[in-house]
């Protein structure tokens, strides 16, 4: 009769819950993820889960504090910037890190919780804000140094890779308050002003939008777009099968626009310099005019069915592309995989900055052209010269 060997439990235990929650909370989004998935991937039940947290909830709010012990390791190193930057890039750069729980999951925890742990966040930065010496500044740069999983993407080698982003980090630093006098007041998101539009269908999209960008992809009902737009459900269901439906068709609609305004860029010049500042440029009209759809780009798109999620990311790879081919046309030192990765970053960056830059809307696009220049190192950067 075989020797039955006994399993131990391991002691960390409760760390690979929260790491295996955080992993499929940034894959799958919140309410797609149950606790029997998390429990099957640490390779335990759900009661035994159950014994560390009292439910999901409480699992996204562990995730969300690992997130933010990270960066006050990241940024609780050396006082000097050069130092700092360079041990937050190496500390955030972690192949397993989730950098997007905070950001995605934070409407779905207790008001007061919620409250308690974005102190907690921007406590974790105070030393980053000390350093560049500005809040705005600060979250630019911040900004840049959460964008690991773009040089991951790209297979961009390590070293490489904390090369580049200290680069961009630096450059970004190197900007000043950006006209904002240092002080940052977070934008919100999903302005319900201006004209609604007198087709039907454009006004059930402007309204998804909105309560997409307000609320969240999965707060938000079929019924209450239908309000919002002033349109019955059955209406609504005849332009739309379901509510994925609806977030499919606002990204790809972006993402058609932004190819168009692209193409259009592209045939005005044969100057690859001209044309990348002309592509920068045309983000960020798009991100000022139309930033809450655009959003959902970044955040949403896991919940899209995978046959329609396929044809999203090519379209979106057709788009990055374009600018990869700019990118090493202007700065030779840069690798295809480099230029992506830096094409990724500042196109991520610049969707997060515009919630931060407290200006008109003049304003706003120069400060973000400002930050894109320095992220993609290209020569109309005030920040000199780049490695």
């Amino acid at each position: 009769m075989p020797e039955t060997v006994a399993q131990r439990r391991p002691r960390n235990r409760k760390q690979l819950i929260v790491a295996a929650a955080s992993r499929q909370f940034e894959r799958a989004g919140f309410h797609d993820v149950s606790v029997a998935d998390i429990a099957a991937e640490v390779g335990v039940s759900a009661s035994a889960l159950y014994r560390h947290f009292s439910g999901k909830a409480g699992l996204l709010a562990a995730a969300v504090e690992q997130e933010i012990e990270l960066l006050e390791q990241a940024y609780g190193g050396p006082g000097d910037l050069p130092g700092l930057l360079d041990a937050a890039a190496s500390a955030l750069l972690r192949p397993d890190r989730t950098g997007s729980v905070w950001q995605r999951g934070q409407v779905f925890l207790e008001q007061g919780r919620a409250a308690d742990l974005e102190a907690r966040y921007l406590a974790a930065l105070e030393p980053l804000r000390r350093a560049v010496g500005g809040e705005v500044p600060a979250w630019a740069v911040h900004s840049v140094l959460t964008t690991g999983r773009a040089f991951e993407r790209a297979k961009v080698d390590r070293d490489r890779a904390q090369e580049l982003m200290v680069a961009a980090a630096t450059a970004v630093a190197g900007l000043g308050d950006l006209g904002t006098g240092g002080a940052v007041v977070r934008r919100p998101t999903g302005s319900g002003s201006g004209l609604r539009p007198a087709s039907r269908r454009e006004a059930a999209l402007s309204a998804a939008v909105r309560l997409f960008a307000e609320r969240g992809f999965h707060a938000v009902g079929m019924d209450d777009i239908g309000a919002a737009a002033g349109i019955s459900g059955p209406t609504l269901y005849h332009h739309f099968p379901r509510k994925s439906a609806v977030l499919a068709h606002v990204i790809t609609r972006c993402l058609d626009a932004m190819q168009f305004d692209l193409a259009g860029v592209l045939s005005a010049t044969s100057d690859p310099a001209q044309a990348l500042e002309g592509a920068l440029a045309s983000l960020v009209r798009i991100n000022v005019a139309q930033g809450d759809a655009l959003a959902a780009l970044f955040t949403e798109l896991v919940h899209v069915p995978e046959d329609e999620r396929a044809p999203i990311r090519r379209m979106q790879q057709d788009y990055v592309d374009e600018w990869v081919v700019l990118l090493v046309a202007c700065r030779p030192d840069l690798s295809r995989s480099d230029a992506h990765a830096l094409v990724r970053a500042t196109q991520s960056v610049i969707n997060t900055m515009r919630l931060r830059l407290p200006l008109d809307e003049v304003g706003q696009r120069d400060g973000l052209l400002r930050i894109g220049r320095a992220v993609l190192g290209t020569p109309s950067s005030s920040a000199g010269p780049r490695q």
